[in-house]
């Protein structure tokens, strides 16, 4: 019987050990990268969310901006977030005084916290395929998902109850043209603080609940689900001050357009009313200012006057779009622009009435003996009520006596 050593020196057994060997060493290299993965899987709980979900992600990337547990992060992103809310732009909030705060929030790579008793590591990452998104994924030792879910419905809580006593406003994307982005962020406004003629307000308001209520009516009827008001009247008349106060009543947000934006064109305007954010009204403000017989009124608009119309129509435009189109100059407006279908209520908001005068006062001034002389004194005097509240705040200041 031939010995072990013997044996051990046959080619084809020494071929087969080196093969054994080889094989060996090609699994064990992977070991490591293995326990590593069996460990994660089985002692580490992860969460990951990215900026393809329009809600959670910034939720979460705002709720860790404000979170003390990651005042320890030494490396961010910025963005800019507008301070103001009553300029339709950065640029118009720079020469106003107001210059943006930089929004700080961990930036990409691998971070090590501590948060609220626990150990965390956050990893923030760009992918890039057939779109540019971000990915964030937070991590801690433990199976229980309980810690990270916590974590991101504290996130989800504090987005919802600030956009809830909040109205976004959006505009046209000028990068990239197609969609909206939010220009800024303010209070809601009560619809009481608009003083409108006696019932306007409150017939708009119930208007509106009825067409969101009735979507099952028009798919019955074949109709699209649209509709469509044209505000009318003089400057200060309360025309986007209503707008914004309907839209806080509603809960809804606001996307302006101005059809003089270099975004908006014949190619453009279908993919940008096809894309109106849920739970967002449509505004076009001093709509007779962009066409004067059909024609583009000056250089900027580069949008078509029957492109305008085929958009306002287009099956593209989403189902349940409100519409507001307001104007200085209603005898202005082609009537095709505001043929039934497109404009649904044409609403005149005029000069102040003596009722009007009347509440205008009792809004800075609780006295009624004071309000009656005041109205019976302006009224038919053709007075916006903007210029009234002008001189009201100078009497009485911001706060009634």
């Amino acid at each position: 019987m031939e010995s072990p050593v013997g044996l051990l020196s046959q080619p084809a057994l020494q071929a087969a050990l080196l093969a054994a060997a080889g094989a060996l060493a090609y699994w064990l290299k992977d070991l490591p990268r293995l326990l590593l993965q069996w460990g994660r899987r089985f002692f580490v709980s992860t969460l990951t969310v990215d900026s393809r979900d329009e809600f959670l992600f910034p939720a979460l990337v705002e709720h860790m901006d404000q979170h003390p547990g990651l005042a320890g992060v030494n490396q961010f992103t910025a963005r800019s977030v507008r301070r103001g809310t009553e300029h339709q732009s950065l640029a118009e909030d720079l020469r106003a005084g107001q210059p943006p705060r930089a929004f700080l929030s961990p930036g990409e790579g691998v971070h090590i916290l501590r948060v609220d008793g626990r150990w965390l590591w956050l990893r923030r990452e760009l992918q890039v395929g057939q779109s540019v998104f971000e990915r964030l994924s937070l991590s801690t030792l433990g199976r229980s998902p309980r810690y990270l879910q916590d974590l991101l419905q504290a996130a989800i809580d504090a987005r919802a109850a600030r956009e809830t006593d909040r109205l976004s406003v959006y505009l046209p994307n000028p990068f990239h043209g197609g969609d909206w982005m939010r220009a800024r962020l303010g209070w809601r406004r009560p619809l009481a603080s608009v003083v409108l003629k006696a019932g306007q307000a409150e017939a708009l308001l119930a208007d509106l609940r009825r067409f969101l209520a009735s979507r099952e009516r028009y798919a019955e009827l074949g109709i699209p689900w649209r509709r469509g008001y044209l505000l009318y009247g003089p400057p200060g008349t309360g025309k986007t001050s209503l707008v914004t106060a309907l839209a806080s009543e509603l809960h809804l947000n606001v996307c302006t357009l101005s059809l003089a934006s270099p975004v908006v064109t014949d190619e453009k305007i279908h993919t940008l009313l096809a894309a109106v954010p849920q739970r967002a009204l449509l505004l076009i403000e001093d709509v007779d200012a962009f066409f004067r017989e059909r024609e583009a009124a000056h250089a900027q608009v580069r949008l078509s006057f029957s492109g305008f119309l085929n958009a306002l129509d287009g099956v593209a435009t989403q189902e349940g779009t409100l519409l507001f189109m307001t104007t200085n100059h209603l005898e202005r407006l082609d009537p095709a622009l505001i043929r039934a279908g497109r404009i649904d209520e044409q609403v005149e908001l005029g000069h102040a009435d003596e009722d009007q005068l009347r509440r205008l006062y009792l809004k800075f001034h609780p006295d009624p003996a004071a309000a009656a002389v005041f109205a019976r004194e302006r009224a038919g005097q053709a007075l916006s009520p903007a210029a009234v509240q002008g001189e009201l705040m100078k009497r009485f200041g911001t706060d009634p006596v």
